[in-house]
Formats: structure tokens, sequence, C-alpha cells
């Protein structure tokens, strides 16, 4: 029972965590002496992002713009008056500023946000500035502070399931392509064969982001000591997902080739229809460790260890090999169509 209450306090932290952090930055702006204190609420839920660690970025990104967008107001607003133009010549000369420190496009909002309200409200309300930059501080503070210290985000078991999914997906892959190979690779399937690869493609781009906001929301949870080993298992399995299809993908690439040039026997396509199939089982069973905690190594079948080039062509493999991915080299780049200079 109190398992599931910490799980649902948990996964429903934006729920609970961002009133909590409007209404004690509210209380602590007016503590504080604001006279405007919903800048500080404003801030707290503008810094309340996926992660504790762009958080941080954003609640960094919002101080350092508002400070530098009523510094700047504050010096030359009184020479130049309200206007539009003189709107346009503050955030013309605040985003090159930004422009040239090569800093991030939102610190430019911020400056932007700031120069505009300071520069409309200063002279109906004299304590605006100062309240701005207090209140902007104290809001991503309490924010940063909550998310940080109570229950902080953890994506590791998103992570996990994502992989699980696309290792699933592997797995059916490896035995879809055993089928294809079996049958001579057939020309008319080809097609299909390639996009499929191309959707696991953005499935498995998924699961890395997934895993790099895994590994984002530890990096400044204080208690998460235990789990950032978790992650680092976690991402070392990742790598060997992204490795799988790269070969598979690369394999796929050489059966079409071998079937085009007519030598693809059917005693070749049997011995490699059974290799897939063992690639397959192999993946499939890698993928019993992301189900089971419990599991701590992965032990391959002897067959999928058998998988070797054949004696009379160790002196052959990496040559041919390097000709292959060469040759691929020079076809992606000659298969592109480029347009008359002219035209």
């Amino acid at each position: 029972m109190k398992s599931n209450l910490t799980d649902i306090i948990n996964n429903n932290g934006t729920v609970w965590k961002m009133p909590l952090a409007a209404a004690l930055s509210w209380e602590a702006a007016k503590w504080a002496g604001s006279n405007h204190p919903y800048l500080a609420p404003l801030t707290a839920i503008l810094c309340f992002q996926i992660t504790v660690s762009q958080s941080l970025h954003f609640a960094w990104q919002r101080i350092i713009g508002t400070i530098a967008g009523v510094a700047a107001t504050a010096c030359i607003a009184p020479y130049i008056g309200l206007s539009g133009w003189s709107i346009g010549l503050l955030v013309l000369l605040g985003a090159a500023i930004v422009k040239r420190l090569n800093r991030d496009h939102a610190l430019t909002v911020q400056i932007a946000l700031s120069i505009l309200l300071v520069l409309y409200f200063q002279s109906k309300m004299p304590s605006y500035p100062l309240d701005r930059v207090r209140d902007t501080v104290v809001g991503a503070v309490v924010a940063v502070l909550i998310h940080v210290l109570l229950f902080p985000p953890d994506s590791i078991q998103t992570a996990k399931q994502s992989m699980a999914r696309f290792a699933e997906r592997l797995t059916r892959q490896f035995y879809q392509t055993a089928d294809w190979v079996r049958h001579g690779c057939p020309a008319s399937q080809v097609k299909i064969v390639e996009d499929e690869l191309q959707t696991m493609f953005q499935e498995l781009h998924q699961a890395t982001v997934e895993t790099d906001k895994a590994n984002q929301s530890l990096r400044y949870n204080p208690l998460a000591s235990k789990k950032r080993t978790a992650m680092d298992e976690l991402t070392r399995q990742m790598d060997q997902l992204r490795s799988s299809f790269a070969n598979l993908s690369d394999m796929v690439r050489i059966f079409k080739k071998w079937a085009e040039s007519g030598r693809f026997t059917e005693e070749d396509r049997r011995i490699w229809a059974d290799h897939l199939n063992t690639l397959g089982s192999l993946v499939n069973g890698w993928r019993t460790m992301l189900d089971d905690p419990k599991q701590a190594t992965f032990k391959p079948a002897e067959a999928a260890l058998a998988i070797k080039a054949p004696s009379h062509l160790a002196n052959d493999q990496y040559l041919l090999a390097l000709y292959m991915n060469a040759e691929q080299v020079v076809q992606d780049f000659h298969r592109h169509v480029f347009f008359n200079k002219d035209a």
C-alpha cells in the first residue's frame, strides 16, 4: 500500500509540485516585500521542466535574462522614453549581445520579455524593476528546490520499457529478415524490409531520447547514487542495441546485393536464414535482462557463439568488409542528384 502511494506521488509530480511551488513562491515574495508577488509563481511555473537538469538550465536562463533585461532598460530607458521604436531598439540591442556571446535563443527571449515589461511598467510602478529581479530569483529557487528535494523525477523505468520494446522489435526483425533471406531476398519485398528498418531507426531514436532523459533526471539528484549505477548499465545496454541494429541494417544491404548478383545459392540462403533466426533468439534472450532486474548476466546460446567466418575465409573477411563499406560510401554520394547551376 505504501509503495503504491509512493508510486502515485512520484508519477504525478507535475500535478502537485507546480501548485506547491506557486503557493510557496508567492508567500516568499510577499515576505520579501514585493509589491508584485505574482512574478514569483510565474517564474516557478515556467521553471518546471521534465528533468531537473532542464529545470536548472531554464531557471538559470530566466534569472540571467531578467537581470540583463532590467539592467539594460534601467540604464537606457530614461534617455529614449517609451515607444514602439524604443522597445525595438532595446530588444535589438539585447538580442545582438546574446548572439555575440553565442548563447541560447531562450536567453534572448527572457531578456526581451524583461525589456518590454520593465520599459512599460517602471513609469507607472517604480518598484517593478526591483520586484521583477527579486521575484524571479525567488520563484526559480523555490521551483528548483522542490523539483530536486521532493521526489525528483526518475525516468529510468520509462527508458527501460522503451528499450525492451525496441529489443522485442529487433528480435522480430531478425526473424522476418531470416524468412526474407530463406526465400531468396525477393526484390518485391526489398522496399518493405527497408521501410521496416527506417521505422525501427525512428524507434531507436526515441529509445535513445528516453535514455538521455533518464540520465539527465539523475544528474542533480543527491540521493540517486545506486540509480546512477543502474543508469550506467542501461546506457551500455542501449549501445548494444544501437550496434545490433546497425549490423542488421548492414546485413540487409549485403543480402540485397548478394541476391542481385545471382550467386546467392539455396544452400547459402538456408545457412543464413538459420543464422538470422539464431541471432533473433540471442536478442530475445538478452531482452529478458531488461524484464527481470534479478538477472544480472546473460550467456549466449552455443549456436550463437558458433556463428563465425569459415576458416578458408579468415584471410579475406576483413578486406571484403572494407570493400563493401567503401563501395557503399561511393554509392551513397553517387546516388545524389545535383542540380544544374544555371537552372
